[in-house]
């Protein structure tokens, strides 16, 4: 099975070193919309989480409370978030599809 954008950019994410990886993610997460979606919280939002489709749970979300990732310009761009979602809750993309 061909790899898609999303894996692509995963794979790119997995083989940078740490310090690249944060430098992309930050890069990323301006098309990110967890901190207007409903499920997140003041505590997600203190400590900075955000871009669960590639940095995974949430330490803070505990309740679903309604989710905007198959709005999101991020999810878009790579076509995700339509079949999976809720990652602050359920975890990664690349995780979610091998259930």
């Amino acid at each position: 099975m061909p790899v898609d954008n999303f894996e692509e950019l995963t794979n790119q994410l997995n083989g940078m070193s740490e310090d690249k990886r944060r430098e992309k993610i930050k890069e990323l997460q301006v098309d990110c919309v967890c901190p207007i979606c409903p499920t997140y919280n003041k505590c997600a939002k203190e400590t900075e989480e955000n871009i669960f489709c590639i940095k995974g749970k949430s330490n803070c979300v505990k309740k679903e409370k309604g989710c905007m990732c198959p709005t999101c310009p991020f999810a878009a761009k790579f076509k995700i978030g339509v079949i999976y979602n809720f990652y602050c809750m359920r975890g990664l993309e690349i995780d979610q599809r091998k259930l």
